[in-house]
């Protein structure tokens, strides 16, 4: 009888985090137009002239997103699984990233069927109207920041801890990854700001911030999947748990 391999999942799932990556950008950012979103300066007219000609490629767009959302979870419980080989019988952080990989799924959600909202009536609705359901939509998914910073921090907490000589994730992955969690607070500013650098498309709130989530999903991805080649070689050595 050939042993159970207890790894046999956790790979397929850590590859879902490169696949949504892919995915978010091609649908939730070039169909979805969000790369930059709607800027939040324009009147409601200018905003409906924009919107409207656009709505069912956004919807598309939006659509896929959510049916793919569940692999940030299963990408986050794959985390979890690695993390779990370093806390071992206390797993409070590896817990806490596997909450916060749960609720962001949500944060891709509950956003995207709320721009889904704003394009089904599209060519009805009053532009003021249409313009604040799409507000509605990007004041939820930049101010529950918060969630995604809790799977971040506890990444990095529990990775510094690894007492390997060769740690599984490098030191200096753990501080990007509590660096970039940190850094979303500066996403409370948006609800002030219409234009420049701390509005919903500027500088500092969009192109920084969402290009340090792209990359800490990408190099995450990456040292993960590497960890669990590590782990199934030590397991298969006998130097698993």
């Amino acid at each position: 009888m050939t042993p159970e391999n207890p790894f046999q999942y956790w790979r397929p799932l850590a590859w879902t985090g490169p696949i949504l990556l892919v995915i978010t950008i091609i649908f939730w950012g070039v169909f979805g137009h969000n790369i930059p979103p709607f800027s939040a300066d324009l009147t409601p007219d200018e905003f409906a002239a924009q919107f409207r000609p656009l709505a069912t490629q956004i919807r598309m767009g939006m659509i896929v997103t959510i049916s793919f959302s569940v692999f940030y979870f299963t990408w986050g419980l794959a985390i979890t699984k690695v993390m779990e080989t370093i806390e071992r019988n206390n797993n409070v952080l590896s817990q806490c990233q596997l909450w916060g990989a749960g609720f962001t799924t949500l944060i891709f959600v509950i956003p995207c069927g709320i721009w889904i909202g704003a394009t089904f009536r599209a060519d009805t609705l009053d532009p003021a109207t249409m313009q604040i359901i799409f507000d509605t939509g990007w004041i939820i998914f930049d101010l529950a920041y918060s969630l995604t910073t809790l799977q971040m921090v506890a990444i990095g907490l529990c990775f510094l801890q690894d007492k390997r000589a060769v740690p599984l994730l490098p030191k200096w992955l753990c501080w990007f990854s509590i660096w970039v969690g940190l850094m979303f607070i500066l996403e409370v500013l948006n609800p002030f700001f219409k234009g420049g650098n701390f509005s919903r498309s500027g500088l500092l709130n969009y192109w920084i911030e969402f290009s340090l989530f792209f990359a800490f999903m990408l190099l995450i991805s990456i040292w993960i999947l590497k960890a669990i080649t590590r782990l199934e070689q030590e397991y298969k050595a006998g130097q698993g748990a």
